[in-house]
Order: C-alpha cells, then structure tokens, then sequence
C-alpha cells in the first residue's frame, strides 16, 4: 500500500469514526484508489456513507465536515431521496462523500444477482468489489459477497460485445477518405469491446464511462492475450495502420479464449452500429 494511500484512509476513519458519533451511520466504504490501496499525490478520497432510515441533511452533513476542518468544495449530486454527494477539501485533499440509503444499494445488488447490469449498476460493483469497509464491516461483507460476478452477467457481456467493425479491412479506404475521427473511433470501440470481453471472462465489473487504473484492471486478468496492456495502448495511441493490425490480432485472440470458455457462444457475430 502506498503512503498517499495510508494517509488518505487515516482521514477517512477521522470523517467516518465524527459521522458514527453523529449520525445513525449504518455502514461505510471505502472505495477508488484509497480503498485499493494504490493512491498517488492526486488522489481523492471516495468515501461512501449508507443509511437505513433518517439520513442527515446537507448542513448536518456539511457540519461534521467543518468541525473535522473541512470547507465544502460543491455538490456532485443535489440532495434527494437518494442521498446527496459532495466535495470537501480536507487537509489538501479531496473527499467525496455522502449519505446514500441502504434500500438503493439493496436493488443495485438484486440487479447484480439476476445479471441485470448497466453501466451505472456496474461501477457500483467495481467500488463494491475494490473497497474496504470502514464502520459495520459484516454487513460490507455480506454486500461484497453478494455482488460477486455470476454466469448469467458472464454469458451475456460478452455475447453483447462480441461484434467488430473490421477497421483493419478498411484501413487504406478511411486514410483515402478523410476519415481519421471515424477510423480513431472503430479502434477505441474495439479496444473497449475487447475488455469487456475479456473482463466478463475473468467475472471483473466493467464500464467504459471514466474507466481508471487499467493497469490494475488488466492484472486482475487471467484470461487475457499476451502483454496486453502494452498491446491495447498501441491500438490506441499507435500509428492507425499499425492499431489496425494490432486490434486484429487481439480479436482473434480474445475470440480463442471466448471459443474454450464458452464453447457454445457464436464469436462470428456481425458488427452492430454504435
């Protein structure tokens, strides 16, 4: 664990150690990098506050904050009854932070367990899956338990991206045609098919809305092409022609692992437009 790390869940367990003295504080997580362990000098604090029943309002929220020696930095989400979301500047750092009900939670994790999945639903099970619990750690627990990644959500992510837009075809057709934003654009959706392909192979929760720390997410990786990272920065910083190639290859890699894992998975599928 890095040092920012430790020192951004030290600040989180004074917010969370004032919120329990304070409010009916059911349970708390720790999620982003803070919770995983991996914080850098720019990292910010994504703490998670659950309550089951009355939730404390903006100003009682706000005041714990201040009496910690916070200053309220802006909303992120507007106080409703989900909750509200907002941003404090503690001791040169960022925290975002707020109280969110149990009973929101409870149908994002009935959602998980019939593998019914959107991208909202799914970053709610990478924090769920990355962080740590900081107040009423059995409960956080059971949550993680239950968020864990079933057969039903692995068959149908990858048969939903599986589909290619073979870009390396009509490589020489887009340069010839000033098509270089559509073209940069095939490579992307490719890349981020690719990964959800093989993250819904490895059961790891994937969104490509502010997909972070990918190296992280690739080392979690079983399954996967070799040095891919490497390979996927390629397709998407390189030189067209070259991410062309490189994107086939990588397809027809990810379709070899799909065809052992799920032998009764047609990988053939046609492209479908965006």
């Amino acid at each position: 664990m890095t040092l920012q790390a430790e020192r951004r869940r030290e600040i989180a367990r004074r917010i969370v150690e004032q919120l329990a003295a304070r409010t009916e504080l059911r349970a708390c997580l720790l999620a982003g990098s803070a919770g995983a362990g991996t914080s850098d000098e720019h990292s910010d604090i994504d703490l998670i506050t659950y309550y089951d029943g009355v939730m404390p309002d903006e100003a009682t929220f706000d005041g714990v904050m201040r009496d910690l020696g916070a200053e309220p930095s802006g909303l992120i989400s507007p106080p409703g009854p989900d909750g509200f979301a907002a941003r404090y500047q503690l001791d040169g750092i960022e925290v975002q932070t707020g109280p969110s009900p149990i009973s929101q939670l409870e149908e994002r994790l009935q959602k998980m367990e019939q593998g019914d999945v959107d991208w909202i639903t799914a970053k709610v099970a990478m924090g769920l899956a990355e962080g740590i619990p900081l107040y009423n750690e059995e409960l956080v627990r059971g949550w993680q338990r239950r968020a864990a990644y079933s057969d039903a959500l692995r068959r149908r992510e990858v048969e939903a991206n599986l589909g290619f837009f073979p870009v390396w075809r009509l490589d020489d057709h887009l340069a010839a045609r000033d098509a270089e934003l559509f073209r940069r654009q095939m490579l992307l959706d490719g890349a981020f098919k690719i990964v959800a392909v093989l993250s819904a192979i490895n059961r790891l929760y994937f969104s490509t809305f502010q997909f972070k720390r990918a190296g992280e997410h690739f080392d979690r990786m079983t399954l996967k092409p070799e040095r891919f990272h490497e390979r996927l920065d390629l397709v998407a910083n390189g030189i067209p022609s070259e991410a062309a190639e490189e994107l086939r290859r990588l397809v027809e890699e990810t379709k070899a692992i799909v065809r052992v894992e799920l032998p009764d998975v047609d990988v053939e599928v046609a492209w479908r437009p965006l």
